[in-house]
């Protein structure tokens, strides 16, 4: 599914798989599973509270050691019982461990999640300072661990050749290819890239999915066919994670204008990282350009900011040390210590 928690679940079911060190299952709720070799696929009927039992029952018949539950995440869409579902776990002695790849609180339904037991896996630093307080009251005696997030998308592997001819084919006239990656929320900032990059000189590519009912998408739309930007801004829809690659790879720049800041927990600005593409993006806490990631950090909202750090070094490229394969076996490594703590 087109979800940034689902691609992190599927890259730490294939590290944990991978180590040799445990048995991995993946809970799927209402839809056919695809088969992924050595993880096994538990398939519930889906994630509305009426499906408890049989969740329960899909647990006691594994017998897992751990459940491990991501969350939030769009794939559970409006049901409850992923909120409700550690709780049900500790109730019949069953190990649970979380991970929240958002701050607390979630409304209502983070409730059941802060009176469960057990250790929670956090990909943003500095979590509590950035919690409620009544929330940090809950976790005092929780085991938070921060695991730094890696890139669900691979790194791309083109020629020389391959990566001219795809440049010119996405630049389609223009000289310089400008590219954004992501889910279309206002909290991203989309319509600030109509600002910052040059419609003169640039193309604008847009990797995400935009339809004209939701009314955030058919501002962006909109956008795309006014004047200056009309007939210099493509639109991809979804693409599979490697053309995602190839498309990163060979842009001359990466814009994430987040209004509220990001940072490494960010997915998309992971997958331009391991490109080693330049990106201009926003922080709360860095500010100007870090030559070991090739990014630039603006406050966020500072379009004049982002539209200098733009032309500063467009077309610049690093080589980025690591890949994300040894990533994710850090990140596999610090959960499997989480499983081996004694339960809280």
């Amino acid at each position: 599914m087109r979800c940034g928690v689902g691609d992190y679940t599927a890259g730490l079911a294939r590290a944990l798989r991978d180590s040799g060190k445990v048995r991995v299952g993946v809970l799927i709720g209402g839809h056919e599973p695809e088969e992924e070799p050595g993880i096994e696929m538990i398939r519930i009927r889906g994630w509305s509270l009426r499906n408890a039992f049989g969740a329960l029952r899909a647990a006691f018949k594994w017998k897992p050691d751990i459940v491990h539950l991501q969350l939030p995440t769009q794939g559970y869409r409006s049901g409850w019982l992923p909120w409700i579902f550690p709780l049900l776990l500790q109730l019949v002695r069953i190990r649970v461990v979380q991970t929240w790849h958002e701050f607390m609180p979630m409304g209502l339904r983070s409730l059941p999640l802060l009176l469960t037991a057990g250790a929670v896996v956090v990909v943003r630093p500095n979590y509590l300072d950035s919690t409620a307080g009544w929330c940090r009251r809950f976790l005092a005696n929780r085991r938070i661990v921060f695991v730094p997030s890696a890139s669900s998308i691979p790194r791309a592997r083109l020629t020389g050749r391959e990566r001219a001819d795809l440049h010119a084919k996405l630049a389609a006239g223009q000289d310089r290819v400008v590219s954004y990656f992501g889910f279309a929320y206002p909290h991203k900032g989309m319509e600030a890239l109509f600002e910052i990059a040059d419609p003169k000189r640039d193309r604008l590519v847009l990797i995400c999915v935009l339809q004209e009912t939701d009314p955030y998408h058919r501002l962006i739309l909109d956008k795309c066919k006014e004047a200056p930007w009309d007939g210099k801004v493509s639109v991809t829809g979804f693409l599979p994670a490697e053309e995602i690659a190839n498309v990163l790879a060979v842009s001359d720049a990466v814009v994430l204008p987040f209004t509220e800041g990001g940072g490494d927990w960010n997915s998309s600005l992971q997958a331009a990282a391991v490109q080693g593409v330049f990106l201009v993006t926003t922080s709360l806490t860095a500010k100007g350009y870090d030559p070991k990631h090739n990014v630039h950090h603006c406050p966020p909202g500072d379009v004049a900011c982002m539209r200098a750090a733009l032309e500063s070094r467009m077309g610049h490229r690093i080589e980025p040390a690591g890949g994300t394969n040894r990533e994710w076996t850090r990140i596999a490594k610090a959960h499997l210590r989480v499983y081996g703590e004694s339960p809280a």
